[in-house]
């Protein structure tokens, strides 16, 4: 091969590298789902692929719903229900006889239920429920969520649950512990209490005491 031929192949190499992207480069387009009632079924409208119904029970009724990025959710009068897009189905926990529902939140790939009895968190990725009792004299103060995590900090604990690990991960307050302060990124948490500093990732799973 001429120089000049090897100059002409060199220069055409460099055109396609900076015109063509790359694996390393290339984006996936995140796709949002829709969560709409049909007569007597809710029903999720992912980006792509068909709609999911849900059909509804005798009597049964909508309370609230909501959707972020490929999650889903439906609160009916009888039990929670959990969309996801990824698996492209719908999930379900019954609510228990005199369990109410205080509050959710919702991010695209985790929701969390508070009520009365229970905290409940949802996994878009696993398309999953996972539930967690609380004791009986034991209240949810305060919700904080962004990103890949969601905390719950009660009376007695912090739990969180991220979008990657199964399951709520729980650390328990000391005799006259307080809360301080909370930071939060997409995916860890920090908290500051008057006897510790925690910290929990969302792809470590479990509580950290630093030191």
């Amino acid at each position: 091969m001429s120089l000049g031929t090897e100059r002409s192949a060199l220069v055409l190499a460099l055109l396609l590298l900076v015109i063509l992207p790359g694996p390393a480069v290339a984006q996936t387009r995140q796709v949002d789902v829709l969560v709409t009632v049909v007569t007597d079924k809710v029903v999720a409208l992912p980006g792509g692929g068909s709609p999911v119904e849900e059909p509804l029970g005798v009597n049964e009724t909508i309370v609230a719903m909501a959707a972020k990025g490929p999650a889903g959710f439906a609160q009916t009068s009888r039990r929670l229900l959990g969309f996801s897009s990824g698996l492209h189905r719908w999930t379900e926990v019954q609510l228990e006889v005199e369990e109410h529902v205080d509050r959710h939140q919702i991010l695209p790939r985790l929701v969390i239920v508070q009520t009365n009895r229970r905290v409940h968190g949802f996994q878009e990725s696993l398309g999953h429920w996972f539930s967690e009792a609380l004791g009986p004299s034991e209240t949810v103060r305060e919700l904080h969520g962004d990103g890949h995590i969601f905390v719950a900090i009660t009376t007695e604990r912090a739990l969180a649950i991220s979008a990657f690990t199964g399951g709520f991960f729980t650390v328990r307050w000391s005799a006259d512990e307080h809360l301080q302060s909370i930071d939060h990124t997409r995916d860890a948490v920090v908290i500051r209490t008057s006897a510790r500093h925690l910290s929990f990732r969302s792809q470590i799973g479990g509580w950290t005491e630093m030191r």
